[in-house]
């Protein structure tokens, strides 16, 4: 499994350069109003975004969405005044280290994916299929850690490149 994703994100940081443009009519789009985002995963469809269950108790748990075979969840997280995306990101993926079920960070492969977003991807076994994970993070208002987690149940090898091609030109822009 560990040789599977250093492979991966070989592929994902050489798809980059040599993939096509989605269109927009084939994209997830959100947008957040406060603080002020917009995500963006090309590829990957419209899905309907709800009020996070636990958003009463524990603000930061924005919105969650599922469209099968896709889950997203938003979360926005209070940050220390002015923190970059990638300070954010950074920190973001040191508490998802601790977090139950997660693979080694060895396992975990994590690249900046433009100016404003970082990435870590991995994949947990799910009976017969596997769970691809990315978390998409960055920082939007200079006051809050942005991180959404999509997830995609795979049940075909050639669903691995087709979820690199949906992330590799994924976004978070704060407006």
């Amino acid at each position: 499994m560990k040789r599977a994703f250093l492979c991966w994100g070989t592929v994902l940081i050489l798809s980059v350069s040599w993939s096509c443009r989605a269109d927009a009519a084939d994209a997830f789009v959100f947008e957040v109003a406060v603080p002020k985002f917009k995500i963006s995963i090309p590829g990957m469809p419209q899905i309907r975004m709800e009020l996070h269950p636990l958003n009463a108790s524990q603000p930061h748990l924005r919105f969650l969405g599922s469209a099968e075979p896709y889950t997203v969840a938003v979360f926005t997280p209070v940050a220390a005044a002015g923190m970059t995306p990638f300070e954010c990101a950074s920190a973001i993926t040191r508490v998802m280290a601790a977090r139950p079920d997660m693979p080694p960070a060895s396992e975990v492969f994590k690249t900046r994916l433009n100016e404003t977003t970082f990435v870590a991807l991995y994949a947990a076994t799910l009976g017969g299929a596997v769970q691809l994970h990315a978390h998409l993070l960055s920082a939007a208002g200079g006051s809050h850690c942005i991180e959404v987690h999509a997830s995609k149940v795979a049940l075909l090898e050639d669903d691995l490149a087709s979820w690199i091609d949906e992330l590799e030109k994924a976004s978070i822009e704060p407006n």
